[in-house]
């Protein structure tokens, strides 16, 4: 694979991870319809992983340091259990339970759906999901969500490992569905997400050091899915807060038809 081929699934990965457009899906669908194989190396996921897990830190930074230092805080301090960071921190942990266990246990399953039909419906799937979604409820800060409710949003960020369902797109509205605002949502959401990133970066390190790996064309991976992903960010928040989550959806029918379309006349 060449730097220019990494960038361009770079920028693919940067838009569609926090897009609620499923970024397995797109990346799955661009090697079919740029005719770049069936399969990507292992080490393609984890550098557009990692940018889009640096994106999302330096996005949500306040975020990540008020749940961070809130859960040590509430380590030792019965005062500090009181407060939103020890709150925020436990729901993005107690939503990452399922989320853990759906995709140990399923992923080898799942990954088996990586092909053009199979996306296509599930994507399909994504945008009915994203269409039904409602505009955001009244719970607008961690105080106010309950551990079901994270519960939940781990359940649909678990079932998003089926390339073509979105991850930000199942767990943003599963969140908007029990009643979160359209500011809450995604902050939880991304948060979740960089528990699943880390773990994923961790499981998949030594793997990765058995393969040989084009660095340049990992270093320019990284670097196109972090900048593109960190503009993506800004494009959704501001598209939830508008009440536009569905936009997405009409997007999401005609790729599936379109892939659909091409598999049928191949």
């Amino acid at each position: 694979m060449d730097a220019l081929q990494a960038t361009i699934l770079g920028v693919v990965q940067g838009l569609t991870e926090f897009l609620p457009v499923s970024s397995s899906g797109h990346l799955a669908l661009a090697t079919y319809h740029l005719g770049w194989g069936d399969g990507l190396p292992l080490w393609v996921g984890v550098a557009t992983n990692t940018g889009t897990l640096l994106a999302v830190l330096v996005y949500l930074r306040r975020d990540v340091a008020t749940a961070a230092s809130g859960f040590l805080r509430g380590l030792v301090s019965s005062a500090a259990r009181r407060e939103e960071g020890w709150r925020l921190a436990l729901l993005v942990l107690v939503g990452s339970i399922p989320t853990v266990v759906i995709g140990l246990a399923l992923r080898p399953v799942f990954e088996q759906l990586g092909q053009p039909v199979p996306v296509a419906i599930a994507l399909t799937v994504t945008g009915l999901v994203l269409w039904t979604a409602p505009r955001g409820g009244a719970k607008d800060g961690p105080p106010r969500l309950t551990f079901v409710d994270a519960l939940l949003a781990g359940v649909a960020q678990g079932m998003a490992v089926i390339p073509g369902i979105s991850r930000s797109g199942a767990t943003i509205a599963t969140l908007l569905w029990r009643g979160a605002s359209a500011d809450m949502a995604p902050r939880l959401s991304f948060l979740m997400y960089l528990v699943v990133s880390f773990g994923v970066a961790i499981l998949e390190a030594d793997t990765v050091l058995g393969e040989r790996v084009a660095w340049g064309s990992l270093a320019a991976m990284t670097v196109a899915s972090f900048v593109v992903g960190y503009v993506a960010l800004h494009l959704l928040f501001a598209l939830l807060r508008r009440g536009r989550f569905r936009v997405f959806a009409p997007y999401l029918w005609a790729l599936a038809a379109f892939t659909l379309v091409r598999v049928a006349l191949a």
